[in-house]
């Protein structure tokens, strides 16, 4: 993959995660260890580390998911799980479509109002227009020079 020197990474090549909320105000996180990431998330990586340290004590639900399903056939980072109460989960995809694709889906979605403040906090710098329900895959691009991080559905 050739990454455009507007793309940043603030660990390249080792997992990094980050946190984004919607328009309703439920969180999304990240995992990105080779793709691009939001210029906010790269500005604020204390905050994101925080906020994932502090979550992962609370929740290893939320990192320490395991792939039910053929492994041949279902890469874990595809492999869809669903968590009771959580985040939506997505994972940068450089194999198939260089683009983040949710692989997790709250029965109860998370909301950044019901939050712990430091998750609340690092979810709000990176503010999405579209729902993470119904965004099976996100794109990050620079189009006239201005980021924009978009969601769809291929359904």
């Amino acid at each position: 993959m050739t990454t455009s020197s507007t793309f940043g990474h603030p660990r390249w090549g080792l997992q990094f995660h980050w946190w984004a909320v919607d328009p309703s105000g439920q969180v999304g996180l990240f995992y990105s260890a080779f793709g691009p990431v939001p210029t906010a998330a790269n500005t604020h990586v204390a905050a994101m580390d925080g906020a994932t340290g502090q979550a992962r004590a609370r929740h290893p639900e939320w990192f320490d998911w395991i792939c039910h399903e053929d492994s041949e056939e279902c890469p874990q980072t595809h492999c869809p799980i669903t968590l009771d109460r959580g985040p939506y989960l997505f994972t940068w995809d450089e194999e198939t479509d260089d683009r983040y694709t949710r692989f997790g889906i709250p029965k109860e979605p998370l909301l950044a109002s019901e939050s712990p403040e430091w998750l609340a906090r690092a979810a709000s710098l990176i503010e999405t227009d579209f729902l993470f329900e119904r965004a099976a895959r996100v794109d990050l691009g620079y189009p006239a020079g201005q980021e924009l991080l978009s969601g769809s559905d291929p359904h």
